[in-house]
């Protein structure tokens, strides 16, 4: 049976389908890189038997983090509903440690100006000292891809959550508006001094209680009765 990916558990989502793709696609695409070049680095690190630095750690588990809360989020956008207010709470973590992470990233690197430099193997002594150059250009280029992109996705959340918020306030429309005044006012059922209620109105009135008192009649009939019966035993 095919899902329809539109329904989204019945409620449709308030994030602008295009934008909402195209910065998770950039936050994907950052991540991803960004733990396979950390990966690549910290494997080549124990195995020469050097200290693994903290932004090395830090920067594979924000990567790694990024890409579990978007599988998370768009299996709950796709099939169920994302609420703006858990997205960007989620975003909102992500983008602090991404920060955090580009800061010490772009500290370590000034020293030896490798973003400055052309990575060649006339500047840097050799083709291995030159792909570590290309590598950590791809490093800085897409940690701060993940940093931007994040931060835009976390005020496209506060957006789409204030957006939300605004929608939800309920107001009164001007029918339910008459409909409230017309029920303050007296009904229009309420008879005037002069009314006279229809003729078949009257008949069936009149009708009902002469049965009423036939039924009184006899059922005092049949309590008399009875409390003869009783007396005279």
């Amino acid at each position: 049976m095919a899902i329809k990916r539109s329904v989204r558990g019945g409620v449709p989502s308030p994030y602008p389908r295009f934008i909402f793709h195209g910065l998770r696609s950039a936050q994907l695409l950052a991540s991803i890189v960004v733990s396979g070049i950390m990966g690549y680095f910290m494997y080549y690190l124990r195995l020469e038997n050097f200290n693994i630095p903290w932004t090395f750690i830090l920067l594979l588990t924000v990567s790694v983090g990024t890409f579990l809360a978007l599988l998370v989020t768009i299996i709950l956008y796709n099939f169920t509903y994302l609420p703006p207010r858990c997205n960007w709470l989620l975003n909102g973590g992500i983008s602090v440690l991404w920060a955090v992470g580009f800061v010490l990233l772009s500290r370590s690197i000034s020293t030896s100006h490798v973003i400055e430099k052309q990575c060649s193997s006339e500047v840097w002594g050799g083709d291995a000292a030159a792909g570590v150059c290309r590598d950590y250009k791809a490093l800085w280029a897409m940690t701060l891809c993940g940093t931007v992109s994040t931060l835009a996705a976390l005020a496209l959340d506060v957006h789409t959550q204030l957006k939300t918020a605004r929608r939800g306030v309920y107001s009164i429309p001007e029918d339910d508006r008459e409909f409230r005044r017309l029920g303050e006012k007296e009904s229009f059922r309420v008879r005037s001094a002069g009314y006279e209620p229809p003729r078949e109105q009257r008949d069936f009135k009149i009708l009902a209680h002469e049965s009423a008192l036939e039924l009184d009649e006899e059922i005092g009939y049949h309590n008399r009765y009875g409390v003869d019966e009783i007396s005279e035993r």
